[in-house]
């Protein structure tokens, strides 16, 4: 899946969490995103997943602008990364 953010930005009380964020990866591209506690990279998943509504900037998957595409409809795969799975499930189940 090719992933394209141009310009994105999410704020959270007027303070940018992402701030103008634009990269592309290209269909088996890896990318990490390193950084440190509350430097926004797990919201700008979020943002990517449709699970948060971006401030400004566009997000584009597969070639079609889904800025305003519900999470539901993105079709995109999302693993938190604390506390959401159930230990007592396999991973199949708690996907």
């Amino acid at each position: 899946m090719s992933i394209e953010l141009d310009q994105v930005t999410k704020r959270y009380q007027s303070l940018p969490v992402v701030n103008d964020v634009s990269l592309e990866i290209g269909d088996g591209e890896l990318l990490v995103l390193l950084g440190p506690s509350g430097s926004g990279k797990s919201t700008l998943l979020r943002a990517i997943a449709g699970l948060v509504l971006i401030d400004h900037g566009r997000v584009s998957l597969r070639g079609r602008d889904v800025t305003a595409v519900t999470a539901r409809d993105r079709g995109v795969g999302f693993v938190f990364q604390h506390y959401a799975l159930f230990r007592h499930m396999s991973v199949a189940d708690n996907i």
